[in-house]
């Protein structure tokens, strides 16, 4: 049995990224994998979104909801639990017999004065660089999902796509003045957020036409039925109008990318991939003695 703590140094920091790309690792060496996200109580909302993200899994599933730590059974095989926010790291891992993975972001405060001994392995996310301990930044993990750029935005739904709320989306694209053409210009960025003042109708339906993840209409008022009837019959686009203006609907949704909740297939998948760099094999060894 092996058993591994995995402790985030700040809210945000990629804990549950980490956890869910260590079990994808363990199981292609043939390992028997559960995760399980840990609660105190101070962080419910968080930690119970983050253990139906590890119920989800295909490999290594969890129960789907949080667990203190006197609830938690012996593990068949490997087991990875996701500490809260806060935790002290060290104490909790010699308290459980855990091998303890410590993970900070790149451009996060340092963890000189936590004894290097005591921590099995360290990894960075966010990082420009890519090996081993470095999880790189990526556009996907750091997509926000639709119903993130809903709330930030304050904006009313109108329509919604076959992927709805769930969906990711990977750029912000103005929806700005040029001589190019419409259709073109969005179709450069996939799964996209593109932002355009209603009344710009042919915007709107080049923009639904090239499959824009969602279209956030601002200035507020009642869309053109053309546009309506597009994103009605869409199955890739979601439509929403918000009151305010173009910049500050930009603005408000900016703030999303980097921040949101890790979770969905896509994420989880990209997340295999590049743990292969993150934690290779001489790594992936360590951590089963």
């Amino acid at each position: 049995m092996t058993l591994i703590l995995v402790v985030g140094t700040e809210a945000g920091t990629g804990a549950t990224t980490v956890a869910t790309g260590l079990a994808q690792r363990f199981t292609s060496v043939g390992q028997n994998v559960r995760v399980e996200r840990l609660s105190d109580g101070s962080d419910v909302d968080r930690a119970e979104e983050d253990a139906k993200t590890f119920g989800s899994l295909e490999t290594g599933s969890g129960c789907g909801k949080p667990l203190r730590v006197e609830e938690l059974s012996s593990p068949d095989g490997t087991l990875i639990l996701e500490a809260p926010i806060g935790t002290d790291g060290i104490s909790m891992a010699r308290e459980l017999g855990a091998k303890l993975v410590l993970v900070k972001p790149s451009e996060g405060a340092g963890v000189d004065a936590i004894d290097s001994s005591a921590v099995s392995l360290k990894i960075e996310t966010r990082s420009r660089n890519v090996g081993s301990g470095l999880l790189p930044e990526d556009r996907i993990l750091a997509a926000p999902r639709v119903s993130e750029l809903i709330e930030a935005s304050d904006a009313d739904v109108l329509s919604r796509s076959e992927q709805g709320e769930m969906a990711l989306c990977e750029h912000i694209v103005v929806g700005a003045i040029s001589h190019d053409a419409a259709d073109s210009y969005f179709e450069r960025f996939p799964r996209s957020a593109v932002v355009t003042r209603n009344g710009r109708v042919d915007l709107a339906i080049a923009a639904i036409a090239a499959g824009a993840t969602c279209l956030i209409l601002s200035g507020g008022g009642e869309p053109s039925p053309y546009i309506l009837d597009r994103a009605a019959a869409s199955r890739d686009t979601t439509l929403m109008v918000t009151s305010g203006d173009t910049p500050s609907t930009v603005h408000a949704i900016e703030g999303t990318f980097g921040t949101s909740p890790f979770s969905g297939e896509a994420k989880i998948m990209r997340t295999g991939e590049l743990m292969q760099d993150t934690v290779p094999e001489d790594v992936l060894e360590r951590l089963l003695v």
